[in-house]
């Protein structure tokens, strides 16, 4: 058992007086959290010293404590190095002192330059920016200073016993709780350090992470420039960029929807939380497996999130990164699982509960708002945590042309289980389209160019006015420049009918009777200009003139409208007594 030393119960019984101020830590009641930066930084503590308060403080925005051990006091700093064209580079340095070499007078004064905060003169040229410190605050932390400088000068330790003997028993008793504690934190530490060199030495650059995010950002710059609403894109926008939809890409085999929905975003909000995300967890991931193997991950675990999405009903329009997202989540319990004795107990427990609450609360959270794509999420979670299993490399891995080669080829299997399992999933949706999916994709083909059908069709009825308005010069002149701007509208929706694709029989009957009315339209529009130039009432009043192609684009629309209203009738999607649009 260590022996206590009366110099330790004096330094803990100093300490003693920062306990009542917010921010300040005592011994034994210490954590990594408590220590921030100085946890990461590994401090040089001798073998028989430990660790007695801890005083939150930061500097230039850094969060930097004072620590106080039984032998020393340790506080960083930041300083801003010249790093070249990038400008300067922030770094925190760790600054030691003995506490015999304490000035003899340690003074505390306002922040320079500022109404608050304080500055600590240690002497010696050593001053301690304390920010957030009140002056209460500060002049306590002095006191407790100059206590311990006089005493280790002096080479006489000071005796608790006489001034507060139950006090000096009471210390006694949390020394060895605080040097066990000092342990706990130094292996942390160490964990901690080894770890991230592991990282560092395993993956240097997480430089996909990076062009992923500048991906996504600059599709959604394209899609703003190109008049896409930044905020509230509409699900027609998305889906004319390539968003995913279930009944595209099972109907038409639209597959290149898939991978391309994933860069897509659904408003600036929704960029910034799934680039946040993704910043957050994925170069951690990344250093795990490695730039080739997480690249394959995130495109993996994107797929398998958006042919989730495809294959769950009702059929919406779904974009986005989240899926790809939580397919690194899904990577990182993977390796955790497969590699969780060569990961430190002290870093593999925080690491999988914070993997593990993720998953829950955004799982949560999706069950409660309806508008997230919860089975999106869940197919990127499973497809990312299978294809993590495919590819967890050993560790401490280090980068090799024969690890490359092994990645390669994992990816490669990874790739070709996904494709069968992706064929098998969409290939069961497309048994189970139903008639409200039918009507849903053909509706939102359909409606876009039967709206400018109808324009049309109104301007058809003013081209019979101005005819009726004889040889009018104003007339004949509004008449040829309504004729040649309906006419390029009537070829450009004629080409748009044609793009329409369904495979039920009785909507393709829908779509033909709609081009066959455009046709019909077009061909009287093209009639009236050629009278134009004749002045042939044949080409108005004839068997192929105007009026009847005008009549024969009426009668195809009214056919048109009562095979939409049959379908629907027969398909339970609309009541019998429902009115019949003429």
């Amino acid at each position: 058992m260590t022996e206590i030393e009366p110099w330790d119960i004096f330094v803990l019984a100093s300490s003693a007086r920062l306990g009542p101020f917010p921010g300040v830590h005592l011994a034994p009641k210490l954590s990594a959290q408590s220590l921030g930066v100085a946890i990461r930084a590994n401090l040089p503590l001798a073998p028989n010293e430990f660790l007695a308060a801890v005083v939150e403080n930061e500097s230039g925005g850094f969060p930097c404590p004072v620590i106080l051990s039984n032998r020393r006091m340790y506080w960083f700093l930041r300083t801003d190095v010249n790093s070249g064209s990038d400008g300067p580079t922030p770094t925190i340095h760790c600054e030691v002192l003995d506490y015999a070499h304490l000035g003899t007078e340690i003074q505390v004064r306002p922040m320079t330059g500022t109404g608050e905060g304080a500055e600590l003169d240690l002497g010696g040229g050593r001053v301690i920016p304390l920010p957030r410190a009140t002056p209460a605050m500060a002049g306590a932390l002095a006191e407790t200073l100059r206590q311990l400088g006089e005493a280790a000068r002096s080479g006489e330790t000071p005796s608790v016993e006489s001034v507060d003997p139950e006090m000096a028993q009471r210390i006694a008793k949390v020394v060895p709780q605080a040097i066990e504690v000092t342990h706990r934190l130094r292996l942390h530490g160490g964990d901690l350090a080894k770890f991230r060199d592991d990282l560092m030495a395993a993956t240097p650059s997480t430089f996909v992470t990076s062009a992923l995010i500048a991906s996504c950002v600059g599709v959604y710059a394209l899609m703003v420039f190109g008049g896409v609403s930044p905020m509230t894109p509409t699900a027609d926008a998305l889906l004319a960029w390539g968003g995913n939809d279930g009944l595209r890409v099972v109907l038409q085999h639209e597959y290149w929807r898939l991978p391309a929905s994933v860069f897509l975003h659904g408003g600036l909000l929704h960029l910034a939380v799934n680039m946040w995300c993704l910043r957050s967890l994925g170069p951690l991931v990344e250093r795990f497996y490695g730039n080739l193997g997480y690249a394959c991950l995130y495109l993996a675990a994107g797929i398998g999130g958006a042919v989730a999405s495809a294959a769950t009903p009702p059929a919406r329009v779904s974009v986005g990164a989240s899926g790809a997202i939580f397919g690194i989540l899904g990577a990182l319990l993977a390796f955790l699982l497969l590699r969780r004795r060569a990961v430190p107990a002290s870093v593999l427990a925080p690491l999988r509960s914070s993997a593990l609450s993720f998953v829950v609360f955004n799982t949560l959270f999706g069950a409660i708002v309806p508008a997230i794509d919860q089975a999106a999420h869940m197919g990127g979670l499973a497809t990312g945590f299978v294809v993590g299993l495919i590819l967890a490399p050993k560790w401490p891995r280090r980068e090799s042309a024969r690890g490359i080669a092994r990645t390669a080829l994992l990816s490669l299997l990874a790739a070709l289980i996904l494709t069968g399992l992706s064929a098998t999933v969409l290939n069961w949706r497309a048994g189970n389209i139903t008639a409200v999916d039918m009507v849903r994709d053909f509706g939102r083909q359909f409606q876009p160019p039967y709206e400018r059908f109808v324009e049309l069709a109104k301007a058809n009825v003013q081209v019979a006015k101005l005819l009726d308005q004889g040889d009018d010069p104003t007339a004949r002149a509004e008449l040829a420049s309504l004729l040649d701007v309906a006419a390029e509208r009537g070829r450009e929706n004629l080409d748009d009918i044609a793009q329409i694709q369904t495979t039920e029989p009785r909507l393709q009957e829908v779509a033909r009777l709609l081009q066959a009315a455009q046709t019909e339209l077009n061909a009287g529009l093209e009639a009236v200009k050629q009278y134009l130039k004749t002045d042939d009432r044949a080409l108005i009043e004839g068997p192929e003139g105007f009026v009847a192609h005008a009549s024969a684009a009426a009668k195809h629309d009214q056919e048109c409208q009562r095979l939409q209203y049959e379908y629907l009738l027969e398909n339970g999607l609309i009541r019998e007594d429902a009115e019949e649009v003429d």
